[in-house]
């Protein structure tokens, strides 16, 4: 009931909003045709994500087309269930911890998101110099704020292992088995030890960040396709100023479920940075959101029938 009430929101709003704007007619009906072309982009980026994810573990590891469901599954609940942005990673590590240690599967998605993390300052700081590019002079100083919080991220993401985070983490996680015996299973001890062994794989971390870069400049052949669906195309670097500018913003949300509404602003104030309307960068996002939908049901699917074995 709750990911039907998700999916008649969304396609209501994108209804509206689309009316609102004026976006009918072929653009709009250009932009429903490529929903499977930007659904299938889409996987290809979870592709490349979920063979990512299967580099930072230790051999043997589990077959590569399993942890390309497992990513989709981790993609679908974020996407249309009312969790914060990490309620898929905890269901993807439970799942992973089927057929590895439950302390690895968890350290490995931590990880997984510390490199996903750290690629995406990296296409930040790619978007902000192909900003920089276009506009012909330095970046305004929003920003540059938005670069300095991008490198004090990046300090942050480096540093946190060495400062024992971690071990905070399964304090209290064993906390909260000792108090709720229904949770005894939240304990993971050894966590620490082994987020600190995944992170140190220096070939599979390389791999990681590797195949994460492609997967995010994917969304910018996205972004690109539906610009020019809805009549408004843009040029190669404006396409990544956007999609690397407006997911900066999706991240920034990662406490709300899905990033409603943050997201949108997002991708409003990265689209105006190159000189586009409000209209057409809030209907790319609502674009975004349809193929969020056809991607989570996938997901989702996938997760009952991973929980069924």
């Amino acid at each position: 009931m709750t990911v039907a009430i998700g999916i008649a929101l969304a396609l209501g709003a994108w209804a509206a909003m689309a009316s609102w704007n004026g976006l009918t007619g072929f653009g709009v009906a250009a932009v429903l045709r490529l929903l499977p072309v930007l659904a299938a982009l889409h996987l290809a980026q979870l592709l490349l994500a979920g063979i990512a994810w299967r580099a930072l573990l230790a051999t043997p590891r589990p077959p590569a087309a399993m942890l390309w469901r497992l990513r989709i599954v981790r993609e679908g609940i974020d996407s249309l269930l009312p969790v914060a942005q990490m309620g898929g990673e905890v269901v993807g590590a439970r799942l992973l911890a089927r057929r590895i240690p439950a302390a690895a599967a968890a350290a490995s998605v931590i990880v997984d998101l510390a490199v996903e993390l750290l690629t995406q300052i990296a296409f930040l700081g790619a978007g902000l110099l192909a900003l920089i590019w276009l506009s012909g002079q330095a970046p305004q100083a929003r920003w540059l704020v938005v670069a300095g919080a991008a490198l004090a991220g990046l300090a942050g993401l480096l540093l946190a292992p060495r400062l024992g985070a971690l071990r905070g983490i399964e304090a209290l996680l064993r906390g909260i088995a000792r108090r709720t015996p229904a949770l005894a299973g939240a304990s993971l001890d050894g966590l620490h030890d082994a987020a600190l062994a995944t992170w140190h794989r220096r070939r599979g971390l390389a791999a990681g960040i590797a195949l994460h870069i492609p997967a995010w400049a994917l969304g910018s052949i996205e972004s690109w396709l539906v610009l020019r669906g809805l009549g408004h195309p843009v040029g190669a670097l404006q396409a990544v100023v956007v999609e690397s500018l407006g997911m900066a913003g999706r991240s920034a949300g990662f406490a709300i479920p899905a990033a409603i509404g943050v997201q949108e602003g997002g991708f409003v104030l990265a689209a105006a940075a190159v000189g586009i309307a409000a209209g057409p960068a809030l209907a790319l996002s609502l674009v975004k959101r349809l193929r969020e939908v056809l991607v989570g049901l996938l997901g989702l699917g996938l997760w009952r029938l991973e929980a069924a074995r």
